[in-house]
């Protein structure tokens, strides 16, 4: 099982990166489209143990600290504070019993079926829901939707995940003038595009599974959703994806809290006529009220079958897994002892006894040293970069972000870098139009032909040079060959490599939670 942190922020085609206080994008009715063909429930997680209900109907139940015990192994036993207090409640025995969120798909369509809508139609109809400003100059207050906005979730009916189901085409197959922004210079598809277009298709899922009785037709959607972070996505092995093809997109509500939702993307290609997938993407939403000033709840999502309960119930460790992360932070806690023995070790590989220096003159072979794997970039946010609340789009900030990590490991590696994972986009704050964003990219961590990227998205003030975080982004790039060590020279650079060697077992499947020890003497209880 993943672990990964709680974050709200931003996003969009109608969300900005946007904090838990400062989030923003508009909310809407269920689209009005014919409903989606008939469940085919697809369940690929492990056995994880499903929520039982004495009505087929009820609502899936918020998951407490001592529930979540009973679906996590007992390997859990070196972490946290927070750990010991679930361990503590009793658990399964089965190191396989909680599902990882990139197993998570309840798939609808058939095999076969090609939608009808394109990404195209989903901004557009995002447009219209929310009554957003369609020129950068027009000014639209929205103070009015809040009579709109329900005070509890009593007032708002039960959802379910068909609810929200929907899919949509990106034509590359059928549009040459689409394909020009898609491709790469090698001949394969810009992943940062994708990215884009996954942001999008996000808040679209979370619109539609939002039905408000006090929406009116003749007003625009009180809410604001937006993404607050993007949690994981795994690329399967041998994955491409070909710029003369169409790409599908589809996916669902997965879980849902009071104001947060977590939705669940499946990508695919069609190949020899079938649609293949090459990756699926986890993101978890924010809704907010009109002005952006506070939090809004949505519907409760209830669950229909066994499958839908299991994916729920994975939701709810996800969140809880996402607040460990925060209290585990080095941050926080101080390296564990096999981490202290590593940099220990490290820094004692590169001393000179003869000297009794700790200081090597001379990087080792076959290594560089981590201050000179740095890739940056400053980027002037322009109103074409703007989202439907004049705020920088997400989406744009994720495309630029990938598109430096992936030049620095090829920078780094000497060879064309594949992307393995993406995890923990984390949005602390909106980026406003006219900003400085200054992109800093590094490696942080490698093993093997591995290489971890950490990049950093920060608002420069022109005035007094300041920089403020506002995004952070963990890649996981792979090589054809082994690739040079990426080796610290300072403290703060020590906890950029245990940091991100935590990050690269965690999406490899090494560490089961951030803060997890490796050997008993780890135990922080």
């Amino acid at each position: 099982m993943v672990i990964r942190k709680e974050g709200e922020g931003s996003r969009g085609t109608l969300g900005s990166a946007h904090p838990p206080n400062q989030l923003a994008s508009g909310s809407v009715e269920r689209h009005t489209s014919t409903a989606p063909p008939p469940v085919h429930h697809h369940y690929c997680g492990a056995q994880c143990q499903a929520a039982t209900s004495p009505r087929p109907h009820l609502s899936a139940h918020k998951m407490s600290l001592k529930s979540l015990s009973r679906v996590l192994p007992q390997s859990y036993k070196c972490g946290s504070k927070l750990m010991k207090k679930i361990v503590s409640g009793g658990c399964l025995p089965n190191p396989s019993a909680a599902a990882a969120p990139g197993t998570r798909f309840l798939h609808v369509p058939g095999a076969n079926d090609t939608p009808t809508q394109t990404i195209r139609d989903v901004i557009s109809n995002l447009t219209s829901k929310v009554g957003a400003a369609r020129s950068f100059t027009e000014t639209i207050d929205r103070s009015h939707l809040l009579k709109l906005l329900p005070r509890s979730q009593d007032e708002l009916p039960p959802r379910t995940m068909k609810d929200s189901w929907d899919s949509a085409i990106i034509p590359l197959g059928s549009e040459e003038r689409l394909r020009e922004k898609y491709v790469t210079f090698m001949g394969g598809v810009r992943v940062g595009r994708l990215l884009e277009d996954l942001d999008v298709f996000a808040v679209w899922l979370c619109y539609k599974h939002i039905k408000n009785p006090r929406q009116t037709s003749d007003l625009p959607s009180p809410y604001s959703i937006v993404t607050a972070l993007v949690d994981r996505i795994d690329f399967n092995q041998g994955w491409s994806l070909h710029p003369d093809r169409d790409i599908r997109i589809s996916g669902h509500v997965s879980w849902a809290g009071r104001s947060s939702l977590e939705t669940i993307i499946s990508v695919e290609q069609r190949v020899d006529n079938a649609w293949k997938q090459v990756t699926r993407a986890v993101f978890v939403m924010v809704a907010r009220d009109p002005l952006n000033q506070g939090s809004a709840v949505v519907n409760p999502l209830v669950c229909e079958t066994p499958e839908e309960k299991k994916i729920y119930q994975a939701g709810e460790v996800n969140k809880l897994h996402r607040k460990m992360l925060q209290e585990e932070s080095l941050f926080r806690v101080p390296p564990n002892e096999t981490e202290k023995t590593l940099v220990h070790e490290l820094f004692m590989s590169l001393a000179n006894p003869k000297e009794l220096s700790f200081t090597s003159k001379k990087e080792p072979e076959n290594s560089m040293w981590m201050e000179d794997t740095k890739l940056k970039n400053l980027i002037i946010c322009h109103p074409e970069h703007r989202n439907r609340f004049k705020k920088v789009f997400g989406g744009f900030i994720m495309r630029q972000a990938y598109e430096l990590g992936w030049a620095c490991a090829f920078t780094y590696s000497k060879q064309r870098p594949r992307c393995r994972h993406i995890d923990d986009i984390l949005f602390r704050r909106p980026v406003e139009i006219g900003s400085l964003l200054y992109l800093n990219s590094q490696v942080v961590y490698t093993e093997g032909s591995r290489m971890q990227i950490s990049t950093k998205a920060s608002v420069m003030d022109a005035a007094t040079s300041s920089i403020n975080l506002t995004n952070i982004f963990h890649f996981t790039f792979e090589a054809d060959q082994p690739v040079p060590t990426s080796l610290p020279k300072t403290y703060h650079e020590s906890m950029l490599y245990l940091d991100g060697r935590r990050h690269y077992q965690l999406v490899t499947g090494a560490r089961k939670f951030y803060g997890q020890g490796e050997i008993s003497s780890d135990s922080s209880f």
